[in-house]
């Protein structure tokens, strides 16, 4: 008879393995994404747009609590996503002292380019997998994410 905490303990180092193989598919994919973005942009800046799309209008200080980075980093990729013209700020109306980041039209076209390519890019991988397989995986990767205390 299989002893079952052997089996969960090899499971869990089965799932701990496949996350860091997800991590370096994640990152290198990261890496290709943002190249792809704009030839001068860094992952890390790429991450930072993206976040200003999802939060948009975002405010820096929004930017530095859900990535984690600190305010010299952040404040840093800002400049190069404002040089590369992929990011413009707005004033915020409520305070004259503080302004919003906001993607350009170039920011907003590149990435209805990418959007594209990140839907084929998926749909290759997982062209073989049901609808139910992508609902069931992609509310587990919810799950798994939403379990993390640190995020």
């Amino acid at each position: 008879m299989t002893d079952p905490t052997n089996v969960e303990q090899e499971l869990l180092l089965g799932i701990e393995a496949g996350i860091a193989q997800l991590f370096r598919s994640g990152r290198s994919a990261l890496r290709d994404y943002s190249n792809g973005f704009h030839p001068e942009l860094q992952p890390t800046g790429f991450n930072i747009l993206r976040m200003i799309f999802t939060c948009a209008p975002a405010q820096a200080s929004t930017i530095i609590q859900q990535t984690g980075l600190d305010k010299s980093a952040v404040s840093r990729q800002i400049k190069v996503l404002r040089d590369l013209g992929l990011v413009d700020t707005q004033p915020d109306p409520r305070d004259g002292r503080s302004s919003f980041l906001v993607p350009t039209p170039l920011a907003e076209e590149r990435m209805e380019v990418l959007r594209q390519r990140v839907k084929s890019d998926y749909r290759h991988r997982l062209g073989e997998w049901s609808v139910d397989e992508l609902s069931t995986f992609s509310a587990l990767l919810e799950r798994f994410n939403a379990s993390d205390p640190r995020a």
